[in-house]
Order: C-alpha cells, then sequence, then structure tokens
C-alpha cells in the first residue's frame, strides 16, 4: 500500500507544477488506500433509518458505525441523469451538459443522451489520467464506453430482459456500438450475465407472488431484481481481475421499486381513492420496498468484503422518494424539496466514526474522493471536500477539461429501444 501512495503523491507533484493556480496548505496528504464508490438511486433515510433502527441493513450500520452518514443535498429538477453526471464531476448540471434522459432532433424524434454529450470529464477520466485503475459499472450516461485506465462497462450492457442480453451485445459489435471497454470485455459480459452465481441470500420475491397487488408487474420487477445482481456481478469480476484503485458501481433497483409501492409507506389519504391500495396490497408493497433495501444492502456488503480499512467506501443516492400521481398506476414521484435528500454514508483513514456527516452536496462527491485520494481540486467545480474529511493539504487546479476524452467508436449499442421503454413505463418521458 505504501507503493500506491507513493504513486499518488508523485501524480500530485505533477499535476500541481503543470497547474496555473495551485492553492496548497501545509502537509503532504498520507498515503490511501483504494476507493469503492456505489450510487444507489432512489434511496431515502425514510426508509433507511427505520430499517438500520430494526437491524434490517448491517453493512449500512457498519458504514455508520465505523464512519459517518446522513442526508446528501440533491439539485432540482431531480432527474437521474443529470445528478449522477454531478456527482460523477462535482459540476452543475450546466456544466456538465447532461440535463435530462433524453434529446430531441429536428423531426422530433427523441434520443438517448450519450457519454459524448457530456462536456467535462468525469472522476473516471481524471483518475485515469492520474496513473489510477478504475473500474465503472452501469453508470448513467457511459454509451460509448470510455477509453479509460481500466474497465468500463456502460449503462447500456444492463437492458432488462435477461434473455436477450446475447443478441444485443452481438448487435452492438457488429455497429462497432461496444458496451464496454476494451472490447474484449463484451464477451467476458456474456459469461457473466449467463453465470448462476448467488450473491446474496434474498430471492426474487417478484416470480410466483400471489400476495403482491394485481397491477404489479412482476415480470418487469423480477428484471430489476436480476439487473441489480448482474451490475454487482460485473463489479465483482472487475475487482477480481484488476483491483482498481477506484470503483463506480451504480444499481438502479430502489429507484424503480419506489415509484411502484412508495403509497404503501404514504399515509393513504395523500392518493385518490381510486389509486389507494387495498390494506393487503399496503402491506404486501411495504414488505417488498423494504425487503428491497436489504437486497441492495446484502449486494453492498458483497462489494464491501472486498475493501480493507484503509479504502475508503463511500454509499450516495441521488434524491429521496414522495407522495404523488403521474397517471394511474405511478404513485412515488421526487419532484419537490420533500424529495430532494439521498443518502451518504462513508467510511475510511481520517473520517470520524459514528458521526453525522452534515449536509454534504451532491456536487461534493468527486472533490471529496480527489482530496482524500490526494489529487487536486477543480476551481471550476461546484463542489468541495467533505467538511468531514481529515486532510490537512488539498491541491488546487483550475481545470481537468484540458484534453479531448477518448471514446469507442459510435453507432447502436441495441438496447436505445428497451431503455426508452423503460423510461416510458417509470414515467419519466412521455
Amino acid at each position: 500500500m505504501a507503493a500506491h501512495g507513493r504513486r499518488r503523491i508523485r501524480v500530485v507533484i505533477g499535476l500541481a507544477a503543470a497547474s496555473l493556480s495551485v492553492v496548497a496548505c501545509s502537509s503532504e496528504p498520507p498515503s490511501r488506500g483504494r476507493v469503492l464508490l456505489v450510487g444507489i438511486d432512489g434511496a431515502t433515510l425514510r426508509i433507511v433509518s427505520p430499517l438500520l433502527a430494526a437491524g434490517k441493513l448491517p453493512y449500512l450500520a457498519e458504514l455508520a458505525r465505523r464512519g459517518v452518514s446522513g442526508p446528501l443535498r440533491s439539485s432540482r429538477p431531480l432527474l437521474s441523469p443529470a445528478i449522477w453526471a454531478t456527482i460523477a464531476t462535482g459540476k452543475s448540471r450546466h456544466k456538465h451538459g447532461i440535463l435530462a434522459f433524453v434529446r430531441r432532433d429536428q423531426q422530433g424524434r427523441k434520443w438517448l443522451l450519450q457519454s459524448s454529450d457530456r462536456k467535462t470529464h468525469a472522476l473516471w477520466n481524471i483518475a485515469s489520467d492520474a496513473g489510477l485503475t478504475v473500474g465503472v459499472v452501469n453508470w448513467w450516461n457511459t454509451f460509448p464506453p470510455e477509453k479509460i485506465r481500466g474497465i468500463m462497462v456502460s449503462d447500456h450492457a444492463f437492458p432488462g430482459q435477461l434473455e436477450r442480453r446475447a443478441r444485443l451485445f452481438k448487435a452492438a459489435a457488429e455497429t462497432q456500438g461496444h458496451v464496454a471497454f476494451p472490447e474484449r470485455w463484451t464477451q467476458k459480459l456474456l459469461q457473466l450475465i449467463a453465470s448462476d452465481e448467488t450473491l446474496t441470500t434474498i430471492d426474487d420475491r417478484f416470480l410466483n407472488n400471489d400476495d403482491l397487488p394485481r397491477w404489479v408487474r412482476a415480470k418487469g420487477l423480477s428484471k430489476v431484481y436480476h439487473r441489480d445482481h448482474v451490475v454487482v456481478r460485473v463489479a465483482l469480476a472487475i475487482e477480481r481481475e484488476i483491483q482498481p484503485d477506484l470503483l463506480m458501481v451504480y444499481l438502479k433497483g430502489i429507484d424503480a421499486l419506489s415509484h411502484v409501492f412508495w403509497a404503501s409507506v404514504e399515509p393513504s389519504n395523500l392518493y385518490p381513492p381510486q389509486l389507494r391500495p387495498s390494506p393487503s396490497g399496503r402491506k404486501a408493497g411495504a414488505k417488498t420496498l423494504r425487503k428491497y433495501y436489504e437486497y441492495t444492502d446484502e449486494l453492498i456488503g458483497v462489494l464491501m468484503r472486498r475493501y480493507a480499512s484503509d479504502d475508503l467506501v463511500m454509499i450516495v443516492s441521488d434524491h429521496g422518494f414522495e407522495a404523488g400521481v403521474t397517471g394511474t398506476t405511478l404513485p412515488g414521484i421526487h419532484e419537490s424539496e420533500k424529495a430532494i435528500d439521498g443518502v451518504v454514508f462513508a467510511r475510511g483513514p481520517g473520517l470520524p466514526r459514528g458521526l453525522a456527516a452534515g449536509l454534504l452536496k451532491v456536487s461534493d462527491v468527486t472533490p471529496t474522493i480527489l482530496a482524500w485520494l490526494g489529487l487536486p481540486v477543480a476551481e471550476d467545480m461546484d463542489g468541495a471536500p467533505a467538511p468531514f474529511l481529515n486532510v490537512e493539504r488539498v491541491e488546487r487546479i483550475a481545470t481537468y477539461d484540458t484534453h479531448a476524452i477518448e471514446r469507442m467508436g459510435g453507432g447502436s449499442s441495441g438496447a436505445e429501444e428497451e431503455i426508452l421503454e423503460e423510461l416510458q413505463a417509470l414515467g419519466y418521458i412521455e
């Protein structure tokens, strides 16, 4: 680990010398370990806190006990692509350029935003340029994949139906729309998807569950469950192959389930009578949503087991949920100040133990990780290192956006239609 620390100090010195604006404090940062950053879309303390108190989330509880935890303040409008790009860049949506889910061409056709629509360098680019190895799995708007010092598996590698994925990957390879970098990882993904490796003790609760309300699309939610499972399986494979200095993993399931079951955890009088779940449906919905939080906690635990006490582990979400009606079947929304806070859990050397994190912002995540690694924080970032971070020296650099980002060939991934259908089903686009 000392070698890691020496390498990072050399990187910091090189970057600082190249920068036109460096502001330093008094001493060199200590040697650091590796970083695990897990994004869990839509997770809220309204569900997390009671489950922690009941002992149902042991891995998040461990992070809270050994580190810091609390709300993570987001930015409106609460649109996931924009927020996750802010988390990964430290910059506002108007700087990084990811403003929504889709863009329209002159003919009015909808196109998913791609990695090339992002105007600024992300954490994975910065770390790669600094000589660190990086793994990125399923992060928003990472198609086409970017050429990093490590492995990137884009969000287009994880559409819904498992049985269609082999065909999608074949189509992607034929059109040069690769879903992973390096290219050889496309074939490796097929093996990981076909694997029957089980990572958790919690089974798929959506198939053959007569307790769920009739209007629940059980097959669709089953796909959500399996997708999160495969995402973690892929992340583990990257971890085993290259042991990256930085691993970034995004899990979507809590958000999808909250859209469906949120009315089960809100007072019934907040919804029109025709949308209120029956008492049995309400009980089943609340149980299913809470169980999915437990499932996500187990997936986090699977990843955490690969990280030692001198590593930084950070779990974040982009927003919470609130009562609302969009159409006739989606009782959970995230639009107002009531849903603006996600969650943050973090532990690692230099962090206090068992304390509230304070009000951290989504734009603070990347500057916090950079400062912990001993890398400069850019002056054009809108966030800042977390106050709880025990780093005496924070280097400053004007910007990281000094050169073009290399990406794999464009084209279609083969997953666009299915991703658009899922966004429509969740009420994100018309």
